[in-house]
């Protein structure tokens, strides 16, 4: 008999031991010097026991760049209870405040200082009326930043890989960057918001500058979008991946990939491509928006065929200049996608003349390949 009650006993005392394992219980100090310590990604309860009654905790962030949530649960407390967070023990250092109403959660993330003990109150919102007593619940977990929020430590991106990253908290701020080649090209930026729960903003920056944004565009949900800029050979760029505005609070996964695209011919005169004589010179219109700038001498004066063979999506034309001046035009060749066309001009010899290629409408969107033949006519 004295048996049984003996494991009866340890039977009732290992269940107790279990529950209580469930939900770690501290039992809150009543100043900052003597505060409890919280253990990071565990739920705490605690309980104000009369109506004008404080707890204090405090813990201890780690050595990662790591936002941290601190969510208070009202689960049995009389009337609202307030929590605030303090960067030191010390009522003046205050980092902000949060409340919980009767059976509800209040929580904020903030990007905390790595390896520091931060200290949190909690009481009752209101000092006069709607006193609280009663258990509430308490927890701090760590939220580990993937990419960092600022340019000192931006991220390198790999040029034509896609990679996923992840926006941890509605406030998070991805910092990348990325370096052009020795190539004369596009640089296409692509983001796809593939699992954000809210519309992203993308900032692209010449330099280690908010001042030096070059442009920025949005994101939706479930949706991809890119811009393609030509930039400066072997130069660094800086990319912010963040919310756009106060109306969006975006917080998941997108991916982001920057793809080089060599321009075969220069979009500037005075790096004109060399054009040959009865010959078939073929190129791109590599992006939309590409212009592509030839030059040629004539070995004698006369009259010469130029035919544009335009493969493009869309019209494309070509304008035929005396000099590198876009004001010296003599004249231009406008073909619609999937045609030809040949113009007759009269050139001089030993002169260099300047043809530019580009899409006809500037409201088009025009990729693809067309060819230029220069042929003199006997």
């Amino acid at each position: 008999m004295i048996k049984r009650k003996y494991w009866l006993s340890v039977s009732i005392f290992l269940v107790a031991l279990f529950f209580s394992l469930l939900t770690l219980r501290v039992s809150a100090a009543d100043t900052f010097a003597t505060a409890e310590s919280l253990t990071l990604n565990k739920i705490s309860e605690g309980t104000l026991y009369t109506e004008d009654y404080v707890s204090y905790y405090k813990f201890v962030t780690s050595d990662s760049d790591s936002y941290y949530k601190i969510e208070l649960r009202n689960t049995e407390a009389t009337e609202n209870i307030a929590l605030s967070l303090y960067s030191d023990n010390d009522l003046t250092t205050e980092v902000y405040s949060l409340s919980a109403g009767k059976s509800s959660v209040g929580e904020s993330s903030r990007k905390l200082e790595p390896n520091h003990t931060y200290y949190i109150l909690v009481k009752s919102q209101y000092s006069s009326i709607w006193l609280a007593t009663g258990k509430y619940k308490l927890s701090v977990s760590e939220i580990k930043d993937d990419v960092a929020d600022n340019f000192d430590k931006s991220k390198l991106i790999p040029l034509n890989k896609k990679v996923a990253y992840n926006l941890e908290t509605e406030d998070d701020v991805d910092f990348f960057k990325f370096k052009t080649t020795t190539n004369d090209s596009f640089y296409k930026v692509e983001i796809s918001n593939s699992g954000a729960t809210d519309g992203i903003g993308i900032f692209l920056y010449s330099e280690n500058d908010s001042t030096t944004g070059i442009t920025d565009f949005i994101v939706p949900v479930a949706k991809s979008n890119s811009t393609v800029l030509k930039l400066k050979p072997n130069k660094t760029y800086y990319i912010a991946v963040k919310r756009s505005s106060s109306y969006y609070k975006p917080t998941g996964i997108y991916k982001i990939k920057i793809k080089e695209i060599k321009d075969d011919a220069s979009d500037t005169f005075k790096k004109s491509k060399t054009l040959l004589f009865n010959k078939k010179n073929s190129f791109k219109i590599n992006t939309d928006g590409d212009i592509d700038y030839f030059k040629f001498k004539p070995s004698k004066t006369g009259y010469y065929n130029i035919t544009l063979a335009n493969g493009c999506n869309d019209s494309i034309n070509a304008t035929i200049f005396n000099e590198d001046d876009i004001t010296q035009n003599i004249g231009s060749i406008s073909t619609i996608d999937g045609t030809k066309k040949t113009s007759k001009f009269k050139f001089k010899a030993n002169h260099t003349y300047y043809i530019s290629v580009q899409k006809s409408y500037s409201f088009r969107t025009v990729e693809g390949a067309y060819s230029l033949t220069l042929k003199s006519i006997k």
